[in-house]
């Protein structure tokens, strides 16, 4: 089995000792993306993601395509989620929640996967939230 080595990656879709997809970026966007272009297969992979939060897990387990995962930081809420789902588990820390970068707050996608129980409507939320965060960060971008 491949060892996570998150100095090269922030992501990294896994099948047997090959990394199949990887990404350096953060949030959830690179896992949306990872999931969607591999979610047609029937085949089950490793996941290895520097965060794990509640809206990681949720979308791992609908994916259906996760066996196990390896991470550096997962939140409580995602790991019995993850547990309850029958998906592996390997995480160096356990935090209450996933917080935003300054740590002052619980990240969005936290919040939107502990308020929103039903899976069609927490897909919505989380494609808006990319939609609005691209929107976002077009304006701040400096001018040419």
């Amino acid at each position: 089995m491949l060892n996570p080595d998150f100095t090269r990656y922030s992501l990294a879709l896994v099948q047997g000792d090959k990394i199949i997809f990887s990404s350096q970026r953060r949030g959830l966007r690179p896992l949306w993306d990872c999931l969607q272009n591999y979610r047609q297969t029937k085949e089950r992979f490793i996941l290895h993601d520097k965060v794990i939060g509640f809206a990681a897990a949720r979308l791992v387990v609908y994916s259906g395509i996760i066996a196990e995962i390896q991470t550096l930081l997962i939140s409580q809420p995602a790991k019995k989620f993850l547990y309850e789902n029958n998906i592996k588990v390997e995480a160096e820390k356990t935090v209450a929640n996933i917080l935003t970068q300054d740590m002052r707050s619980i990240c969005h996608g936290e919040i939107i996967a502990l308020n929103i129980a039903d899976p069609d409507e927490f897909s919505q939320k989380i494609m808006m939230m990319f939609e609005i965060s691209k929107f976002n960060y077009k304006l701040d971008e400096p001018e040419e």
